[in-house]
């Protein structure tokens, strides 16, 4: 995790730099782990995010607007009532450990000023969002932990605030060269440089460890009984320069991709060991970590919500599963039935014969070599009977076959369903595009729709741009797979999608005008960019005529058949084709 004391240093830094003596004009808690607080200083206004969420808890000033619930949880409504009005009278980070203390200047029920704080604390699993007074005595906390969860440390309303476990490291800002000399010799010899640096001094993390390593041209592995007074005095000087740069507030924040352009990592120096990496380069922490994190964000929410539904989905795509192997069992069953018609038109034809042991030996007219076949017989019935029994067990399995068939095709159109059902939900970006798929999952009868569950907002069209202009569609779930075909598309536009595979409908507009060749390539790469296969080097793309689209009756969302369609492999990737905003 990049996000470690040094950064908490520079957040709190660019913090206290523009919040300092600022009035808090508004709270908001726009997720369970969020906390939101508006804030006006010198004529700006900020909004400073404090996030306990495990994957990513951070602290700074965003510039994101969240969606807030309708009715505010309790932690926010005890906020609002405590520090609405307020100002901030101090920021500082503790121990140079990731927990930051926000001073505000309050009035208490009997308008006596009165100091409280929120205490941030970035820890992982483990971070929180502690209200306390003035004698750190416990208010109220984001995340409360009573004994049955920690025996260590509990944070409960009424009691002290304790700093979490660890913090008896020593701290970087006060390390003097005699005090890092003697750590290195009081620590065990067997110990890798490595960890001693980021075991030993808080705020220090296994990234910037390494980075100390790096400078000093030490394998991350060699012990600290290796190190001669050479080594320990470039490793001094590597620490304390990155320290000094800390001291002085000398940050610079980037972002770190890899050969595949994917986010790497982040940090708020310049760091050696990641040289030859691209990075990009951010004025403040915030704007950085808005970056960094939004999609991580949005992954988070939307995984929150879709645990249990896509268990569920899971769930009955296995059960389809196991449905049409049985389906197809019988249906090899119904397609024997020829024998028992064989049986009923050969007793038939030896009705003067006398049955032994209740069966009967005849030739078989049928076979073309004329063998015998011994017919089982049911000794309550004759023989006319008999034959009328094996008639009508064979015209019941001819039915059943009939049936088996359309079970088992809707059984398949079920599962693909569901599984494209599962894509929608892999490829939603944001929490609200999750809306319309659960609007469309109680509208088959799939869930049960919660109280004011249905959004009113729309979910917006994705749409590109073509190299000769003209508009691409996007549908990135069932309900606007349909929209963008059946009602947005006209006969004379080209439609789109994976072939064999889950994906999006794709739609390019013609205006009546002939598409040059590239135009079909692109949106045959969005297509594929916009399915299952979306990782996948090459995607096979089946395009025609809209008019050759076609919705059976009563079919679920997003399913439709065409023919005299075309197909094409390209690669799924949608770079240098313009997005329209």
């Amino acid at each position: 995790m990049s996000l470690d004391g040094i950064f908490l240093s520079s957040i709190t830094n660019n913090l206290y730099s523009n919040l300092i003596g600022g009035r808090i004009d508004k709270i908001y808690q726009p997720d369970k782990n969020e906390i939101v607080i508006s804030i006006r200083n010198k004529g700006e206004n900020y909004k400073l995010l404090m996030t306990a969420i495990s994957s990513s808890p951070r602290l700074h000033i965003t510039n994101i607007n969240r969606k807030n619930p309708e009715q505010p949880p309790m932690f926010c409504m005890l906020l609002r009532k405590h520090l609405i009005g307020s100002h901030i009278t101090d920021i500082k980070q503790i121990n140079f450990d990731r927990i930051v203390e926000i001073t505000f200047e309050c009035k208490d029920e009997l308008e006596t000023t009165v100091n409280k704080s929120l205490i941030i604390e970035i820890m992982g699993k483990h971070s929180n969002i502690i209200f306390v007074n003035e004698n750190k005595k416990i208010i109220d906390s984001l995340k409360r932990i009573a004994e049955n969860v920690s025996s260590v440390r509990q944070v409960y309303p009424g009691l002290s605030y304790v700093s979490p476990p660890g913090s008896d490291k020593m701290n970087p800002l006060e390390t003097t060269k005699e005090l890092f000399i003697k750590g290195i010799e009081s620590v065990n010899s067997g110990v890798y440089v490595f960890n001693f640096l980021y075991k030993y001094f808080t705020g220090i993390s296994p990234f910037i460890s390494r980075e100390i390593c790096n400078l000093t041209d030490l394998n991350e592995s060699t012990y600290l009984g290796e190190l001669d007074d050479l080594k320990k005095e470039e490793l001094w000087i590597a620490f304390s320069m990155i320290i000094n740069k800390v001291k002085s507030n000398d940050f610079s924040f980037n972002i770190y991709y890899d050969e595949n352009q994917d986010y790497y990592g982040f940090y708020c120096m310049e760091v050696e060991h990641l040289k030859n990496y691209t990075k990009k380069n951010y004025a403040s922490p915030g704007e950085l970590l808005d970056e960094y994190y939004c999609e991580l964000d949005n992954k988070n929410k939307i995984n929150q919500r879709v645990t249990s539904l896509l268990k569920s989905i899971n769930t009955k795509i296995d059960r389809d599963n196991k449905k049409v192997e049985k389906q197809r069992n019988e249906l090899l069953n119904a397609e024997n039935r020829e024998k028992y018609k064989i049986y009923g038109e050969l007793i038939l034809a030896n009705l003067h014969q006398t049955p032994e042991n209740h069966k009967l030996t005849v030739i078989n007219y049928y076979d073309p070599e004329q063998k015998e076949i011994t017919i089982p017989l049911d000794p309550k019935l004759n023989l006319s009977l008999n034959s009328q029994k094996f008639f009508k067990r064979y015209n019941k399995l001819k039915k059943a076959e009939e049936e088996l068939q359309k079970l088992i095709a809707s059984t398949l159109e079920e599962i693909s369903y569901f599984e494209n059902i599962l894509y929608s939900i892999e490829a939603c970006d944001i929490a609200e595009d999750l809306n319309e798929i659960y609007d469309e999952l109680f509208e088959v009868g799939f869930i049960k729709r919660k109280a004011k569950v249905k959004s009113k907002e729309k979910a917006k069209i994705t749409a590109y741009i073509s190299s000769e202009g003209h508009e691409i569609l996007v549908g990135k779930n069932n309900l606007q797979n349909d929209m963008i075909t059946f009602k947005l598309g006209k006969k004379e536009d080209y439609w789109f999608h994976s072939k064999g595979i889950p994906g999006s409908h794709v739609i390019i507009r013609t205006n009546g005008d002939e598409l040059a060749d590239e135009e079909y390539v692109e949106a045959a790469r969005i297509a594929a960019y916009y399915s299952k296969g979306k990782k996948s080097d090459t995607v096979e793309v089946d395009y025609t005529k809209k008019s050759n689209v076609k919705k059976p009756s009563n079919a679920k969302p997003g399913f439709v058949i065409y023919d005299t369609n075309y197909s094409m492999i390209v690669k799924p990737n949608i770079d240098g084709i313009e997005i329209k905003q």
